[in-house]
């Protein structure tokens, strides 16, 4: 992604940022820990590409003056527009809380925030160091990843009633569960008006299999519900961890934090990985069993393989109706086409066994 080098003074009236010049000195005098700081100028600066995130995303390239001289440092602007589904609390609002209430009681190294609104319609984040490309990653990575999600969830495990002091938290078995299934429920309707994707709407069981997916989506979630609740990053995988030089990694795209049973966060990070990356180091048996074993081993949870394999397929068939049955509406069919081979054996194939498991 390249940004014009333009420069943008303060003292010039094609200003284009959405904060104020008042509002980044702030924040670099409380990140610096220095109160002489006054910023002179910002310009530009081009970012690496990365993997589409929520909103906005841009390099800006910070000057100012201290006590001890000039200075200058490289920060990431990030606009998120909108929510992720209508109805929810936005999607910034969620990543500008994580930054501002949890992020030091996190288990696990997240870009420092500069300044943020409090509505979340912008934040100013620290420019992570180069880290690897994920594609690349090795398996001693997707390990360290997995250990560092269980630590998380360790770290909040059973707190689901704590952290209703953070209401911008995604509660999606709860107070956000009608959004989920009337958006589902509408993008399904569209499949078949509209026979597009050919994947689903060339596939009568597949349809009815959807339909009762919908129908019974509060026993989908019984199990899930009564699994202790943690805190979830939401959107954890490989795309939104800086592996930096010397194997440390560093978690951002906080913004579907919310609270709910670990296995989600675990689904997402396998699913995910296995659709973006076609080979991956090692299985998802694999994966699951490090997670377990961390659990086990951090907290002494420990699942009968019949609970894990109950809960694990409720998982799998809530995440499908919360994040695929409307994106599967809108994506256009010749990109299905070219994923269909990964779609089938991710996503469609395993929850219609699950359906088959569970529901019939």
């Amino acid at each position: 992604m390249m940004i014009s080098s333009q420069t943008i003074s303060p003292d010039k009236q094609e200003w284009n940022w959405p904060f104020s010049l008042a509002n980044l000195t702030a924040g670099c005098r409380r990140h610096f820990e220095d109160t002489s700081i006054h910023v002179e100028r910002v310009e530009p600066y081009p970012l690496h590409d990365r993997r589409p995130s929520i909103g906005r995303i841009r390099g800006i390239k910070v000057h100012y003056r201290a006590s001890d001289g000039p200075g200058e440092c490289i920060l990431v602007v990030k606009e998120t527009h909108g929510t992720t589904r209508a109805g929810l609390a936005g999607a910034g609002r969620r990543e500008v809380g994580v930054y501002h209430s949890l992020s030091d009681h996190l288990p696990l190294a997240t870009p420092s925030m500069i300044t943020g609104s409090p509505s979340g319609d912008w934040l100013i984040l620290e420019l992570l160091p180069q880290a690897s490309d994920p594609e690349q990653w090795s398996k001693d990575d997707y390990l360290q990843a997995i250990d560092m999600m269980a630590v998380l969830h360790d770290r909040f495990w059973a707190l689901g009633e704590d952290l209703y002091a953070f209401p911008w938290l995604s509660r999606a078995l709860e107070g956000d569960f009608d959004v989920h299934i009337t958006a589902a429920a509408q993008a399904l309707s569209r499949i078949m008006e509209i026979k597009r994707p050919i994947l689903i709407a060339d596939k009568p069981r597949r349809i009815e299999l959807y339909k009762q997916l919908i129908e019974k989506a509060e026993q989908v979630i019984a199990p899930l519900i009564s699994q202790p609740s943690t805190l979830l990053h939401g959107d954890y995988w490989p795309g939104n961890i800086a592996a930096a030089h010397g194997r440390r990694q560093i978690v951002y795209d906080w913004q579907l934090a919310g609270v709910g049973p670990g296995v989600l966060d675990l689904i997402v990070f396998i699913n995910k990985s296995a659709w973006w990356f076609d080979d991956l180091p090692l299985s998802q048996d694999e994966m699951v069993e490090c997670y377990r074993d961390n659990m086990m081993r951090r907290a002494g949870i420990r699942w009968e393989e019949d609970v894990w394999s109950e809960i694990w397929d409720h998982a799998l068939m809530w995440r499908f109706i919360q994040d695929w049955i409307d994106l599967l509406a809108v994506t256009p069919e010749p990109l299905l086409l070219t994923r269909a081979k990964q779609l089938e054996s991710v996503w469609l194939i395993p929850v219609e066994s699950a359906i088959e498991r569970r529901l019939n």
